[in-house]
């Protein structure tokens, strides 16, 4: 019934969140936080190339590993339209087996709550340490729904060429504050000359943990120091957001 990452839903995210957009200041965050990486860094979750060109431009090493093809494709298109280079790969996280290790391996804009409970959490931390070179560190945001309301219905559309766009409704269906999950349901509709073309429906589900609990479940796969920083350092955090930085 549903498709995760279809060709709509990338074509969409290219467009409204083209390569360099900044989330809330993500960009930036992280790469002040690789400034002093000399080695690989891996992006984990690396979708369509938004945050990793920019990070190239910046002279950080960086490979990328996403689940989705559709998405890898259009970050192979931005790479070429950039004149850069990168190592990218198509696999499950909580599989993920990867030619070398990493000085530093990230996980930007909530990439992580979309991993589907605790056991394939506990399974990709497995394999980032495992990638991990000696001493090397993870960066992960962890999103809260300190703002998710049920049953809000929002509506955006862009333009993908003079004849073309996609409309996306967003419903917010279920929050399950025992198992600790959000699902909205996403509707892509691409629209030719005021006709529908094609639909792609998705179920988006999120999962999240405490500040707290996630920090114990950082201690217990071997990571010692953990720093955590709410909302990218930015004054007034509203407790939606937080980084993990562990090693």
């Amino acid at each position: 019934m549903f498709t995760e990452y279809g060709e709509l839903s990338a074509q969409f995210y290219e467009v409204s969140k083209p390569v360099g957009t900044s989330l809330s200041g993500d960009i930036e965050f992280y790469t002040e936080q690789l400034n002093h990486v000399t080695g690989s860094v891996l992006e984990a979750g690396v979708g369509t190339g938004r945050m990793l060109i920019p990070l190239l431009k910046r002279g950080i090493a960086v490979d990328g590993v996403d689940l989705s093809e559709q998405m890898l494709n259009v970050c192979k298109q931005n790479l070429q339209r950039a004149e850069l280079h990168a190592n990218l790969y198509e696999q499950d996280l909580t599989t993920l087996t990867l030619p070398k290790r990493y000085e530093a391996i990230i996980m930007p804009s909530g990439s992580l709550n979309l991993l589907p409970g605790r056991e394939a959490l506990e399974q990709m931390l497995s394999a980032f340490k495992t990638h991990l070179q000696p001493g090397g560190q993870i960066i992960v945001d962890m999103l809260l729904p300190v703002n998710w309301q049920q049953g809000k219905v929002m509506t955006k559309s862009i333009q993908t060429s003079n004849h073309e766009g996609i409309v996306l409704t967003s419903t917010s269906a279920e929050i399950n504050w025992e198992r600790q999950y959000t699902i909205d349901l996403h509707k892509y509709e691409k629209w030719r000359n005021g006709q529908l073309q094609h639909t792609e429906l998705s179920q988006f589900t999120l999962h999240w943990y405490g500040v707290q609990e996630f920090k114990d479940i950082l201690t217990g796969y071997g990571f010692t120091r953990i720093h955590i920083v709410p909302s990218y350092n930015r004054a007034n955090p509203d407790g939606s957001l937080y980084t993990f930085i562990a090693s």
